[in-house]
């Protein structure tokens, strides 16, 4: 049973679909959501360098959770108006795989969900994707997740197969008005 959902948030459009799905389970678990946001964490040389820009290590971090903080705030905002008790948290760290597998373990979830974009394996190698080693260093399940097109319900004027009820009637059936035999 499922009764903690960590999702890993951050700023790719696949996201909203990872906090779409974690929603949906929670709503039907009757489960909390744990949102989680990585912060990348910088190693910069010791030795004296020409700046490369106008921005400090200190003015990049406090950026990135700024925008972390912000995008936890609207992920836990969606999930409450959905009906989901949430809680979120920040951490940075260097390997951003290990630090999630971390915090579900911490806050005792039974679940991580994660969004993936549709790409082949070595570009999201390039690209950074924790989705590999997550899935490796994780002690619990985890959902990924694929962009998916809005839900139903907000697509709720097109039309879908299944809606209609067919009245079927089968051979050798009788109504209720019938009698006996």
């Amino acid at each position: 049973m499922v009764r903690k959902i960590l999702v890993v948030v951050d700023d790719r459009p696949v996201t909203q679909s990872a906090i779409d799905h974690a929603i949906e389970m929670a709503q039907t678990h009757r489960a909390d959501i744990f949102f989680f946001g990585v912060l990348p964490h910088y190693d910069y040389p010791a030795v004296d360098m020409l700046p490369v820009a106008d921005v400090s290590a200190e003015g990049l971090q406090a950026k990135a959770a700024a925008e972390a903080s912000r995008l936890l705030a609207a992920a836990s905002a969606w999930a409450e108006r959905c009906g989901v008790h949430s809680h979120r948290a920040t951490a940075m760290a260097g390997d951003a795989a290990h630090a999630v597998a971390d915090a579900a373990i911490k806050r005792h979830c039974d679940l991580i969900v994660v969004g993936t974009e549709d790409h082949n394996a070595v570009v999201r190698l390039l690209n950074g994707s924790i989705v590999p080693g997550l899935i490796s260093k994780a002690t619990v399940p985890v959902l990924v997740c694929r962009d998916r097109p809005l839900r139903a319900k907000r697509n709720s004027h097109l039309r879908r197969p299944f809606d209609k009820k067919i009245a079927v009637r089968e051979l050798g059936t009788r109504d209720d008005d019938e009698p006996n035999d």
